[in-house]
């Protein structure tokens, strides 16, 4: 770790003198060219830019971004979630069926929420009242917004596609979150072309942003 403190120390005092330092490189490419792999134990503590309590900065090494290699600091000071984890929420007593606008707690313009699975147990689907076996009808889930105290936070709803439940029985919704980092996601461009296999040409005007693998 002293090592590594020195290291950086030695860095920041060259970028301040607007130098341009390159480790196992004679050739650096920026104000710090690291060449080879690099070991972070540690993080930064940037009390600068705020010098109450400190911002909490992670090393990270891009693999993705020009040039590959290059260091980036994440900020983790406020955050309270990993940078992809999955939570499973229990919605006990649910009034029949309908779940609105519940607040996660999750900021808009830091996480983003996908509703990966929903399970809906206890009540029977006005839909379909078969019993045996429960049949729960189809249901609908959305992710949107609200706003408290000046922030917006995701919110999460659920439903069944216009019914309640049968003898307006309150049931049980068991759901999965994911949820990512804002700063994981990638813009992959606007898709300005054709879907259908039928149309000429066929699956036309792929984003050139577009990875392979969903071409």
């Amino acid at each position: 770790m002293k090592k590594i403190t020195a290291l950086f120390l030695v860095g920041f005092a060259a970028l301040h003198a607007n130098a341009q330092v390159g480790i196992n490189t004679n050739t650096p490419k920026g104000m710090l060219d690291v060449e080879g792999e690099t070991l972070v134990e540690s993080y930064l503590v940037d009390t600068e830019n705020a010098k109450a309590s400190g911002n909490y900065l992670l090393l990270t090494r891009s693999k993705d971004s020009s040039p590959v290699g290059k260091v980036k600091l994440l900020d983790i000071s406020l955050r309270n979630v990993a940078p992809v984890n999955a939570y499973n929420v229990v919605l006990k007593n649910v009034k029949q069926d309908e779940v609105v606008n519940l607040n996660t707690g999750l900021e808009t313009d830091k996480y983003v929420v996908a509703i990966t699975g929903a399970v809906f147990t206890v009540a029977v689907s006005a839909v379909n009242t078969t019993t045996t076996p429960k049949s729960f009808g189809s249901y609908s889930t959305e992710v949107t917004k609200v706003a408290k105290a000046g922030k917006n936070y995701h919110a999460i709803n659920l439903s069944f596609k216009g019914a309640g439940t049968t003898s307006s029985q309150n049931g049980t919704w068991t759901v999965t979150l994911n949820v990512f980092e804002k700063s994981l996601v990638k813009d992959w461009g606007t898709f300005t072309g054709s879907v259908s296999k039928s149309a000429s040409p066929a699956y036309s005007g792929v984003s050139t942003n577009t990875p392979l693998g969903l071409q």
